[in-house]
């Protein structure tokens, strides 16, 4: 356990006395050291009380003691506000490996059910359109496993460890990281049934230019999938330009015009008949989704079983798309 997780008790006599005190030092309170790390991870006493099931007082209480035997200033209080000082920050680093390797510890003992936090940062489009709708069947098999859904796009907060492991949609270059793909999508246009009643049938690429198009941060799936779709070239409308995918959907959902929409994030709303999907044809994302973590973050169990259950659901979508 790391060395700034323990205080020696001070003891002046004799050798013999303070050979006695090696073996006598005074370790934190787990459940304080727990409650530091949630207030570092939540940001705040009342989220950490919440995740922790206790009062925010409780919290409180434990991190001044904390602080009492430390002999150091962890968190710093302004009104409702909760930071952590320098060497709260310095602290913390440590406290979460020392927790990972009681976790790991833990695991083998009498085929024990696994538990603890877990944080994912995920990608806005793939956290609303998919995993809001399967992470219940991960719960189902790890009821115990305290699980939190983040969004953060800056890329900054994706590479600090706040999160057990992020799935971000890229190139997949994030050097000093373990990088996994996950899966590519498929991609092609889609609309709402009332947009395709006000606007009459569409049966060519070429009857889309005409129609206000959706676009999601540029043009460019637009430009690669009518080049997939048709021969001829042509000169888009700007139409509306979305810096964000869900909103991008969202619109397309609502009837504002027509979208690229691909096989999973548009997956429950084609099933549902809230959109339509209106060629064959479909093109390779540019880009695909990928499990970026700290290496290190692998090595905990319930980091590795939601890689491995992410991992096993697309690889089966995957053979049963090919099929």
């Amino acid at each position: 356990m790391p060395e700034t997780l323990l205080r020696e008790v001070p003891n002046m006599g004799s050798m013999a006395e303070r050979d006695a005190s090696d073996a006598r030092r005074v370790y934190p309170s787990m459940t304080a050291l727990r409650m530091l790390e949630a207030v570092s991870r939540l940001g705040s006493l009342h989220k950490a009380s919440e995740a922790m099931f206790v009062t925010p007082s409780a919290v409180s209480h434990q991190l001044r003691n904390l602080e009492q035997m430390l002999g150091v200033k962890l968190i710093s209080r302004a009104g409702r506000k909760v930071e952590l000082t320098s060497a709260g920050n310095r602290y913390v680093q440590d406290i979460r490996k020392a927790l990972e390797i009681v976790e790991r510890a833990n695991a083998p003992l009498g085929g024990s059910e696994p538990f603890g936090p877990l944080r994912i940062n995920c990608a806005s489009g793939l956290g609303s359109y998919w995993l809001a709708y399967h992470i219940t069947e991960f719960l189902d098999l790890f009821p115990n496993i305290d699980l939190e859904i983040t969004n953060e796009t800056d890329r900054s907060d994706i590479l600090n460890d706040q999160s057990d492991f992020s799935i971000i949609y890229g190139d997949g270059a994030w050097p000093g990281k373990h990088v996994q793909h996950l899966f590519t999508p498929r991609a092609f246009p889609v609309c709402s049934p009332a947009f395709l009643e006000r606007h009459g049938r569409i049966r060519t690429p070429e009857d889309l230019v005409k129609l206000p198009l959706l676009h999601h941060r540029n043009q460019s799936d637009w430009v690669v999938w009518l080049s997939a779709a048709s021969k001829k070239s042509f000169e888009l409308s700007k139409g509306i330009m979305f810096s964000d995918v869900t909103q991008n959907i969202n619109a397309a959902i609502a009837g504002a015009g027509i979208a690229i929409g691909d096989d999973i994030l548009g997956r429950h709303a084609l099933s549902e008949g809230k959109l339509v999907r209106l060629f064959d044809t479909d093109i390779r994302g540019p880009h695909a989704y990928y499990i970026v973590t700290q290496k290190e973050r692998m090595e905990r169990r319930v980091c590795q079983l939601a890689i491995d259950w992410l991992s096993r659901w697309f690889q089966e979508y995957t053979l049963q798309t090919q099929s």
